[in-house]
């Protein structure tokens, strides 16, 4: 990961952040609307304007994306660094990314849903620099989350240790324990050792607490990123 490093602190690169910010009179290209007057933070952006998704063109750069999906530039190439939008990359100066348009329709729907799926790792931008996320998000989304866990921890006890909960979902065994004797996993004692009832892990798993942790579990984050595909086997990407 040096080249991320790198990256992060190539002065050429900074001078391009620096740049993006003193364009305040332009207008975004396919919406119509224009730039804000403030300076753009380097943060993901909520509230899209409709976008003209017919003007757009099947195949879009890095700078198209990053235009249509009103965030930075440096959160646009963490997505596409990342794989969180899949892409194509040739190796070139410029012009070294090739998206599909259907890729960035499928990222702004699911960003809506779990914003938290595509925050960039502290560190990665420069500068005192924030990330705003949404931290709610829609009932029908949650309720579809509850299903989801339910269904894959369907094979495990009704009722596991604090220990048999930790190599489930890949954090320690005293973080989990410590969950439970703050309260943020409903659990009761017995034999000195924390017992949860699976119930009450799924609730855990769909609260905002566990939702927005930082350092996120391979476990953590491939449930993440596995969800949008559970959506569209069950035929629920598309309701609200």
């Amino acid at each position: 990961m040096l080249i991320f490093a790198f990256f992060a602190r190539n002065e050429a690169f900074s001078q391009e952040l620096r740049k993006e910010q003193r364009q305040n009179n332009k207008k975004w290209q396919y919406t119509g609307t224009p730039t804000p007057t403030k300076y753009f933070k380097r943060c993901i952006a909520m509230n899209e304007t409709a976008i003209k998704w017919d003007s757009v063109p099947k195949i879009i750069t890095k700078d198209q994306l990053y235009r249509i999906c009103h965030i930075s530039k440096s959160t646009a190439l963490y997505l596409l660094r990342s794989g969180k939008i899949p892409c194509e990359y040739n190796g070139k100066k410029t012009r070294c990314y090739k998206i599909k348009k259907k890729d960035v329709i499928k990222y702004l729907e699911n960003r809506k849903v779990f914003p938290e799926c595509y925050s960039a790792p502290a560190g990665w931008y420069r500068g005192n620099y924030s990330i705003k996320l949404e931290t709610k998000i829609p009932e029908s989304a949650l309720k579809n989350l509850r299903q989801y866990y339910t269904e894959m921890l369907a094979q495990y006890p009704d009722v596991m240790t604090a220990t048999e909960v930790s190599k489930i979902i890949g954090y320690g065994k005293t973080t989990v324990n410590n969950w439970c004797n703050k309260g943020y996993i409903k659990s009761f004692k017995r034999n000195n050792t924390n017992h949860i009832p699976k119930v009450y892990l799924i609730e855990f798993l769909c609260s905002k607490y566990f939702r927005t942790i930082t350092r996120k579990s391979k476990w953590h984050i491939g449930t993440l990123q596995q969800f949008p595909v559970w959506l569209t086997v069950n035929g629920l990407d598309n309701k609200k």
